[in-house]
């Protein structure tokens, strides 16, 4: 079988399971798709600035990243366009979001240049944040990162609420949080969502925390349309921001997400991409998808897009559903 073939067979099985859940599946059109722009706004001239904050919780010290067009300060308020991204398993935010922006290759500046306040946070053990001897940083204790670093927002930004997206293991957190706390949550993005499907061939970790070579920054390229320079650049900046990783996201594959959809009642959208996960991945999505209890949530489908959807070469398939969804009116 062919990759054409594999392609359309693998289209085929998502729609199907899409229709036998009763899932409302949504695909970027053509015009959408291959927008080469990648919605910038037209108000002034492009300035992007960036800086460091610091959120804490428990006497853990939390950072923050924060980007924002030039000229759209006085406007948050009244609009809302303030989100909190939330990084994956293995690498923390500044190699997750805004790897390598002089080449286009940052989500953060997509989204300042869409007129959005843009935080990112760097879990407790990831990064440049504390670690805790107390737990492993699995996704319960991981959502206490999430809510300490909405409520800095919230109070540093005088909103009732933020946006948020979760980005692969980063979706069980958000998630976990968005279900606990939906009055202080705008709109939910999740990328990578696992619900209960358990990895049999996971095992618990020996210890707290995991040493990142060289080989873990290197992303594999079946796992998307990755640029091989690109994906040199970003291992150095991910080499350069983390030398360890938790292990709680491991322990977290052993079991079921701790995520009740039926509890989540803020507006959702779960982002599959073609390239992520296994047909059981996308069955296990479309269960989660059917149990959630908002009446606003959407389940989009992007052909030819991976498990790192921000940072592929097929990126503004994922941009012009990301935006599309949040800049949608309360």
């Amino acid at each position: 079988m062919g990759p054409m073939s594999k392609r359309n067979t693998f289209c085929s099985t998502v729609l199907a399971l899409a229709v036998g859940f009763g899932a409302t599946l949504t695909l970027p059109t053509e015009a959408t798709a291959n927008d080469p722009k990648r919605s910038k706004s037209d108000a002034g001239p492009r300035e992007i600035k960036t800086r460091e904050l610091m959120a804490e919780r428990e006497g853990l010290k939390l950072k923050l990243y924060e980007k924002w067009r030039v000229g759209s300060e006085d406007q948050w308020k009244q609009n809302g366009k303030v989100i909190l991204l939330v990084h994956g398993a293995t690498w923390a935010s500044r190699c997750t979001f805004d790897p390598d922006p002089d080449h286009g290759y940052s989500m953060m500046e997509m989204l300042a240049d869409a007129g959005y306040d843009v935080f990112a946070v760097d879990l407790h053990g990831y990064g440049h944040s504390d670690r805790s001897d107390v737990d492993w940083t699995d996704s319960q204790s991981a959502a206490k990162d999430v809510e300490a670093a909405v409520e800095f927002i919230r109070a540093l930004r005088w909103v009732e609420r933020v946006h948020l997206f979760g980005y692969q293991w980063g979706a069980q957190p958000t998630a976990l949080f968005a279900s606990q706390k939906p009055h202080k949550v705008g709109r939910l993005a999740l990328l990578g969502m696992r619900y209960r499907l358990v990895d049999k061939a996971a095992s618990v970790p020996p210890g707290p925390l995991r040493t990142l070579g060289q080989q873990a920054s290197l992303l594999k390229p079946e796992d998307g349309d990755l640029d091989p320079e690109f994906v040199r650049r970003r291992a150095q900046v991910c080499r350069q921001e983390s030398a360890s990783a938790p292990n709680g996201a491991l322990l977290d594959l052993t079991k079921p997400s701790p995520v009740e959809p039926a509890k989540l009642k803020v507006p959702t959208l779960v982002l599959q991409g073609e390239r992520d996960g296994s047909t059981e991945s996308v069955q296990d999505r479309l269960q989660f998808f059917q149990q959630l209890a908002t009446p606003g949530k959407w389940f989009t489908f992007m052909p030819g897009v991976g498990k790192y959807a921000p940072i592929e070469r097929t990126r503004t398939k994922f941009d012009q559903t990301l935006l599309s969804f949040l800049d949608q009116n309360p």
